[in-house]
């Protein structure tokens, strides 16, 4: 069977719950590597909607992505920046990565040894975090409920022509939506696009026409922040790393989506995402 470079496409989820956990528990941090709605558009913008065919075998690509939920209190001493010493951040559209920083959003890709000094910097920050094994349908991205929208938010973007924007929400849930393309050459990576949106459930309803028939739909309600979404490269061994720009705006989406005050005090949310495919060969119709 040809070697040649194939990929396995993920559309995007029309639902608003997050795609399948396996297996979720309350733990200090270990390494991350160890063992829905109007969104659509920008999934199939990038990854298109085909399946891969080397002459009459198909290769059947099942995703796993094992994420990493890091509380890490902030203050002037201890804070997530530390943390951006060891992630390479430019390893995407450099003006995007710009853009993101400005709206509070950090991404980048960390190797495999960097883990070391990630969870020192957690242990002497007293971080407690969250593992969870996210095992992704075919067909289908990686949804993170990152919690509701509390107290009518106000939440502001900046736009690549740097104008400010704000939006404020009295109810709904916040996600990031990871769509995700996979190699299947040996040693291939798994490309990721990041895209933040704020969904809530609608109250209302009206006629649609879905496939030519009449049909009673919910009225989409929320915000999809698509010049927010980021695409990266995250290889073999590698895992992908977000947070939030504690130099941005405290009202920014990226500050919003990761920040939140507990008893008084500040606490980030950092991210740790390890893609893990795994496949089988030869399938024959």
């Amino acid at each position: 069977m040809s070697r040649a470079r194939r990929r396995i496409v993920a559309g995007v989820v029309a639902g608003l719950l997050s795609i399948g956990s396996a297996g979720c528990e309350q733990l200090r941090p270990k390494s991350p590597g160890q063992p829905r709605s109007d969104r659509s558009a920008a999934g199939r913008e990038l990854f298109g909607g085909s399946r891969p065919v080397d002459g009459d075998a198909i290769v059947v690509v099942q995703m796993q992505f094992d994420v990493l939920r890091v509380e890490l209190p902030a203050d002037p001493t201890h804070h997530s920046d530390k943390i951006w010493n060891h992630v390479e951040e430019l390893c995407g559209d450099p003006a995007r990565t710009a853009l993101l920083r400005r709206n509070g959003l950090r991404m980048g890709v960390a190797a495999a040894d960097a883990w070391a000094a990630l969870r020192g910097i957690f242990d002497a920050s007293g971080a407690t975090a969250i593992r969870a094994t996210h095992l992704v349908r075919l067909g289908q991205p990686l949804t993170l409920d990152l919690g509701p929208i509390e107290n009518e938010e106000a939440v502001f973007l900046i736009t690549d022509d740097h104008r400010l924007t704000g939006t404020t929400f009295d109810r709904g849930n916040k996600y990031l939506h990871l769509d995700y393309a996979v190699s299947t050459d040996s040693g291939g990576g798994t490309t990721i696009r990041m895209t933040p949106e704020i969904h809530r459930l609608s109250l209302s309803k009206r006629w649609r026409n879905v496939d030519g028939d009449l049909r009673q739909a919910p009225d989409y309600e929320g915000k999809v922040y698509g010049q927010l979404s980021y695409t990266v490269e995250v290889p073999s061994g590698a895992f992908l790393v977000i947070g939030p720009d504690t130099g941005a705006i405290p009202l920014s989406v990226g500050r919003r989506f990761l920040t939140r005050t507990l008893q008084g005090r500040t606490h980030e949310t950092i991210l740790c995402i390890t893609p893990q495919p795994f496949r089988r060969e030869d399938l024959r119709p």
